[in-house]
This record gives C-alpha cells, structure tokens and sequence, in this order.
C-alpha cells in the first residue's frame, strides 16, 4: 500500500516542480520583455552662448551665461529582446541665464519641452547592476528664452530636430522595480528665436545640454 503510494506520488511530484520552473522561466522572460514606466529628475548644464541680436535691422552681439539648471522627465519603454529595448518620453527643462548686452546685464531662463524616442542596448549581467547604451531622437516642442522685467521681451522657436547619446545604470530592487541613474548629452543645430512682441530676434544658439537623471523604473 505504501509503496503503490509513493510511486503515485513521486510522478505528481516531478510534474509539479517541473510546471513550477516552467512558470519561474516565464515569469521572468516577461518582466524582461513587457512595459516599464520611468519618473525622473535631475540636474542640466549647458554652454554659454554668444548670440546674435537683430533688431530694426540693426545687429549687435549678445552674450549669454548659463546658471544653475534641473530637468524632469517621464519615459515609456518596452522591451524588445533581453538585451534591446526603446522607450518614448517627454522632459521639462529650465536653467538660469544672465544676459549682456552693450555692458547691460540682466537676469532670465531658459524653459523648454523635448519629446523623444530613443533605442538602448541593455547588457547583461550577472549582479543587479544593469547599465545600458542608448541612441535617440528629440523634437523642441517649445523652448523660451525670458529676460529682463519683460520689457526687452521673450524670445521662442519649436519643432527642432535634435539627436542624443545615453549612458545608464539600473538596479534591480526587485523583478519589477529598479532604481536608475543616467547621463544624457543632446545636441541640435544652430538655429534662432523670434521675438514674442516685436520683429526682433536672436540667432547662433547652440543648444547642446548635458543631464544627469536620477529615477525609478517599474516593469509591467
């Protein structure tokens, strides 16, 4: 009896692990492989710049100097394959400038929005430290440069196309969550800003931005 019970058993057994590993395998090639939603906040530098101001057809050189800045940001991404993936988002940038002109300096900002796409190569590992590669695509939704009491006026362009390079690293808290940290260098042409209330406007900008991002990652 009890050994007519224990071959009964011994099979059932064997299945039950066996169903239980195969669910284990799935269970992480889907966490690997589904959506996953990154909140981010960080820190912007960017190059000063010398402009150029063209006002009643007159122009005169402007420099600009760039302050303090942060940056914050919200990303959607799926995984392709184990090592691929690619994400879309938008990013909130703002820095502090001191503007000068013909020996008048005066106080502003700098405020844009990016919508981006970008393509990460993930490697893999061993430990719960996951960095990454990436390339991408931004779009200047809208970028403002305010100075000045709001007497020499706000000067904006949008739908600029730029390209970008990303270094990061992720760390596993859990199959789902993970903390992240990443550098990001965006670069765009040269290109100019109209006056909001006059004809005026600036040209040369060179708008190259370095950010330091730090966020979480949740997979689902």
């Amino acid at each position: 009896m009890m050994k007519n019970l224990k071959l009964k058993v011994i099979p059932v057994l064997c299945l039950l692990t066996s169903t239980l590993s195969v669910a284990q395998n799935s269970t992480n090639q889907e966490v690997r492989k589904n959506f996953y939603v990154k909140p981010y906040a960080g820190f912007i530098g960017v190059q000063n710049m010398d402009l150029i101001l063209t006002s009643d057809n007159e122009n005169s050189n402007v420099s600009v100097e760039n302050g303090f800045g942060y940056t914050a940001g919200i990303s959607l991404g799926y995984y392709l394959t184990e090592n691929i993936s690619t994400e879309i988002g938008w990013e909130y940038k703002s820095n502090e400038v001191t503007i000068s002109n013909d020996n008048i300096s005066s106080k502003g900002d700098y405020a844009s929005n990016f919508i981006y796409l970008n393509g990460i190569y993930n490697f893999k590992t061993k430990s719960r430290l996951k960095p990454y590669l990436g390339l991408g695509a931004s779009v200047i939704q809208e970028i403002d440069l305010d100075f000045g009491n709001g007497e020499n006026g706000s000067f904006s362009n949008s739908g600029n196309i730029g390209f970008q390079g990303i270094a990061g690293l992720d760390f596993n808290l859990s199959p789902r969550w993970a903390l992240n940290w990443e550098a990001k260098y965006v670069t765009f042409s040269e290109f100019g800003m109209e006056n909001e209330g006059d004809n005026s406007r600036l040209d040369n900008l060179k708008y190259n931005p370095v950010i330091f991002n730090i966020g979480v990652k949740y997979r689902f």
